[in-house]
């Protein structure tokens, strides 16, 4: 029928419009004393103070500026200096993004504890914990000021989205995640274009990155995974693989959308060993295990005994230590409590 194949041009000829309205061309931005042109990656000194020879002390902001109008996403990483594996997903994120089909900008910073990473440490040298000094204060201690200059200089001038990449603790790995407060209708949207990544329920500490900057309006999530102080590539690419998808949902890039319902998990504790031994797992990250069931066990190789460890609930293997010596005590799997009755 005519009529149909008028309606069909009408409705192509709509979507071209609104297609060239959505790659309306971008304008410069500037970040930190720099103009950056769009369609252009451009590579900056965040200012951290000095160092301990009085030399000034900087960490490099990756800029990503597209060639056409869209939203910023902000992503850092080595807020704890000795979890690596966030470092190598900002490095490749900015490094292999097309600036010329971009919309929008992408802002990362690979590592914002700079001497903790320098030194191994989880830790910034005046033995604080980088992620309870948000916003921070420019007369406050070292940290404080770290925390300042981030806050103060790229995320609220810039970031109209952030992810904030974390790992377990030592000998300790994380199953891929997201940590976000679900409470936050903006956030809800947000965690719904990374795929099928689980959600933990959590607001945060009082002075975490992603609390504040939420708070501040800003949606934010930590994307935990992996364990810290080694890069794990296949850890890697499943956050890249991720990243890609919310900038396709985000409109930022080209590719198929795809939102998703993820599995919510607002309850979740650690099973910590009764005894001394050999900690031996029997199940992997990301296992989910039933009542009742052993699921690892505590080896004495002097006794020759073996305490087997059972999960008193059926939930979802969301941490996981390493095989290792371990005392009475010990955190061995942080399991969580899948949400039914509801959806971020």
């Amino acid at each position: 029928m005519l009529w149909q194949v008028i309606a069909a041009l009408l409705l192509a000829s709509m979507a071209g419009f609104v297609a060239a309205a959505a790659r309306e061309p971008n304008a410069p931005i500037e970040l930190l004393g720099k103009r950056i042109e769009p369609g252009s990656s451009a590579k900056r000194p965040l200012p951290l103070g000095e160092s301990y020879a009085g030399d000034a002390l900087t960490t490099p902001v990756l800029v990503a500026h597209g060639a056409h109008v869209g939203p910023t996403l902000c992503l850092t990483a080595a807020l704890h200096g000795d979890e690596l594996n966030g470092i190598e997903v900002v490095r490749r994120v900015l490094h292999e993004v097309d600036v010329a089909t971009l919309s929008g900008t992408l802002i990362g910073v690979p590592v914002v504890n700079l001497l903790a990473f320098t030194r191994g440490a989880r830790e910034t040298p005046d033995r604080r914990d980088l992620n309870r000094y948000f916003p921070g204060r420019p007369d406050g201690s070292f940290a404080d000021r770290v925390a300042n200059a981030l806050w103060t200089q790229v995320v609220t001038p810039h970031c109209d989205y952030l992810v904030d990449f974390h790992t377990g603790s030592f000998n300790r790995a994380n199953l891929p995640q997201l940590r976000a407060n679900l409470d936050d209708k903006r956030v809800r949207r947000f965690v719904s274009l990374f795929g099928d990544l689980p959600v933990m329920f959590k607001r945060g500490s009082r002075r975490m990155l992603r609390r504040v900057a939420t708070e501040a309006g800003i949606p934010s999530v930590s994307f935990e995974f992996g364990e810290a102080t080694t890069v794990q590539t296949p850890y890697v690419e499943r956050a890249g693989q991720a990243l890609h998808q919310v900038l396709v949902n985000l409109d930022m890039q080209g590719g198929d959308k795809r939102r998703t319902t993820p599995r919510v998990y607002r309850k979740a504790f650690w099973i910590r060993s009764e005894h001394g031994g050999i900690f031996v797992s029997h199940k992997q990250n990301g296992d989910d295990v039933k009542a009742g069931e052993v699921i690892g066990v505590i080896a004495n190789p002097l006794t020759e005994e073996e305490k087997p460890i059972t999960s008193s609930t059926s939930a979802r293997i969301l941490g996981l230590a390493s095989n290792q010596f371990v005392l009475p005590g010990y955190g061995v799997f942080h399991l969580g409590v899948e949400e039914r009755n509801g959806s971020p």
